[in-house]
């Protein structure tokens, strides 16, 4: 694990979660296409109580945007306290093993994500393909790779 710059006091505190859920107060970041990856916006969009309520109409709305919101470490299910670190995207990249392209797509979060400063550009690399029901089959796996029955 090689993070893209030391870790500094106060930085940690304002680092983004790249698969937050659908609420008030969350930056939506992107799109899913037709292809179903992620098409990123140019800037990242606050969500409001009636942006959520319209989005929930159909499908989930985290199966149809990415979402941001604060990291909350610890707070998180995700959050590996022996490595201090999002176990989430240590899974997704073991799982998926995509390699870095020469030129990553925009991304609004990037300066701000948590996927980033912990994993670099391979973290990207995978990131335009992970939609929120993606990782909910992460989550439905035991620590040794079988499957939990729901």
């Amino acid at each position: 694990m090689t993070p893209t710059e030391p870790r500094q006091p106060g930085k940690e505190d304002s680092l983004l979660c790249p698969s937050y859920i659908a609420k008030p107060g969350a930056q939506l970041f992107g799109l899913v296409n037709a292809e179903g990856r992620i098409s990123y916006l140019r800037q990242p969009i606050t969500i409001d109580t009636t942006f959520v309520e319209a989005a929930r109409a159909g499908r989930p709305a985290e199966e149809r945007f990415r979402f941001a919101g604060k990291c909350i470490q610890n707070g998180c299910h995700q959050w590996s306290d022996a490595r201090q670190a999002c176990a989430l995207v240590d899974r997704l990249m073991e799982q998926r093993e995509k390699t870095v392209e020469a030129a990553l797509p925009e991304c609004p979060i990037r300066s701000r994500c948590r996927w980033f400063r912990q994993r670099g550009k391979t973290a990207c690399a995978q990131c335009d393909e992970v939609i929120r029901h993606t990782e909910s089959t992460f989550l439905d796996r035991h620590a040794d790779g079988s499957e939990r029955l729901q």
